[in-house]
């Protein structure tokens, strides 16, 4: 009887390592089959032209197929087509698909005595529908680089200190890609770009951003923040030294925003002065970032906000114009890029974008200026497309509010007065205590600057 098993083990390994084989050898045909049913062929002299299997190499992550494509078709062709090569190759014949190593583990457990002679047709039952995604890259280098990979990206990557540990400078973790740990430099690209629907990352995204700032530049960095979703994702933050204030509605915005400019003005006059060319040649340290979370409540309508809409639509425009080379850098993020809540000149200045899943394929040209945004996979929060002169499918670090507190902590400062004796009720009752973010909790090293603390109303206890 145990000789039986193992006779029968053995074939179906076999037959199962056949299987597979098979069709790993017809999966680059399959490849340049998919290319010609997506309409990526042309017509020359008579003969049809599709894509020519040049090459395949295993590598332990995967396979790597190299094609000669048609004269007259371009790169961008076939990346516009990705999605399709997916849904194509992950598209099965049967419910039936195992490796050996399935087939082992359960030799393993029989003769480990974790399961019994009776089990295996259950065990092997199991494997019926078991399904591992492929996922695939495409790159051009004179020919067509398709990366057929054997395991899917992560679903999860945790923000953590060894990874809060690896930024230096003005560089903030995006998260993993297939290339590894990517980083982006706010020194180099001084604008960004945050779109995406929501729940799948964004505002998480953002936390991340300024978490990180406050560790590693506690003493250079100063954030106005502009939460338009309620203040309610910013306002663990509002303590902090590093951040002037919370604006969570468009009367506040315009008030916080007009500050800043005069603030960004007089350092434009002064630096003109003094004959700097920008903030590096001024040898300055500090950098102030706005963030805005959810920018379609900012975009001018028929309501009766809308002049206040337009200031502050005004005013982001000039710092994503300008205040690059000032020292500011506008983080610009969105649930719904459409023209009209993303300003031109927003666009035009922000280099890098991370676009989490949207909606249509309009929407993420809106935002990249190509598809892709709309094809990301759903139900995975966190998964984003990032691109500035290239473009990369990254796993964003997920941090929870345990580990922001932490982080956070050492630098909450929060001084409480009274208000003053004209702004008394007249009852005789005094108002409510306000906080206020002093100058004085701003960067030591800021002396050239005309701060105007933003208060907000201390809550009851």
């Amino acid at each position: 009887m145990i000789l039986t098993i193992l006779g029968v083990t053995a074939m179906t390994g076999v037959l199962g390592y056949t299987q597979k084989e098979k069709l790993t050898l017809s999966e680059g045909k399959k490849i340049a089959r998919i290319a010609n049913n997506a309409g990526l062929n042309l017509m020359e002299d008579g003969q049809k032209q599709t894509i020519q299997l040049l090459r395949k190499k295993k590598h332990t992550w995967g396979v790597e197929y190299c094609y000669r494509i048609p004269l007259g078709r371009s790169f961008k062709d076939y990346e516009a087509k990705k999605h399709v090569f997916e849904d194509g190759l992950n598209n099965r014949k049967s419910l039936w698909e195992f490796s050996v190593k399935d087939l082992l583990g359960i030799w393993s457990n029989l003769r480990t005595g974790k399961i019994e002679m009776k089990d295996i047709s259950r065990e092997i039952s199991k494997l019926k529908g078991k399904h591992r995604r492929k996922e695939i890259s495409l790159s051009y280098d004179g020919t067509l680089l398709v990366k057929v990979y054997n395991e899917p990206t992560k679903e999860v990557v945790e923000f953590n200190d060894d990874l809060l540990s690896e930024c230096k400078g003005w560089n903030v973790p995006m998260g993993e890609a297939r290339e590894g740990k990517i980083f982006h430099d706010f020194d180099k690209l001084q604008h960004m770009i945050v779109a995406g629907t929501q729940r799948y990352g964004k505002s998480v995204f953002l936390k991340n951003i300024i978490t990180t700032l406050i560790h590693t530049q506690s003493d250079n960095v100063r954030f106005y923040l502009l939460d338009l979703k309620g203040g309610l994702a910013m306002n663990r933050f509002i303590n902090c030294k590093q951040v002037v204030g919370v604006a969570s509605n468009v009367e506040e915005s315009v008030a916080m925003l007009q500050a800043l400019e005069r603030d960004m003005k007089s350092r434009q006059v002064e630096y003109k002065r003094k004959g700097y060319e920008d903030i590096t040649e001024a040898g300055a340290r500090y950098r102030d970032f706005i963030v805005v979370d959810e920018a379609a409540e900012l975009a001018p309508d028929k309501s009766e906000d809308k002049a206040k809409k337009q200031e502050c639509e005004r005013i982001l425009s000039e710092i994503a114009r300008m205040g690059g080379g000032l020292g500011y850098r506008l983080v610009f993020a969105t649930q719904y890029p459409v023209g009209d809540i993303l300003p031109r000149q927003i666009k035009q200045n922000s280099v890098s974008k991370m676009c989490f899943l949207l909606d249509t394929e309009a929407a993420s040209r809106v935002v990249l200026d190509e598809a892709g945004a709309e094809s990301l996979p759903l139900g995975i929060k966190g998964r984003g497309i990032y691109k500035t002169d290239r473009k990369i499918t990254v796993q964003t670090p997920f941090i929870t509010n345990d580990f922001i507190e932490k982080k956070i902590g050492p630098h909450i400062i929060i001084k409480a007065r009274k208000e003053h004796e004209d702004a008394k009720q007249t009852t005789g009752t005094d108002r409510e205590d306000t906080l206020v973010i002093e100058a004085a909790g701003l960067p030591n090293n800021v002396t050239d600057r005309n701060v105007t603390p933003f208060r907000r109303p201390k809550k009851r206890t």
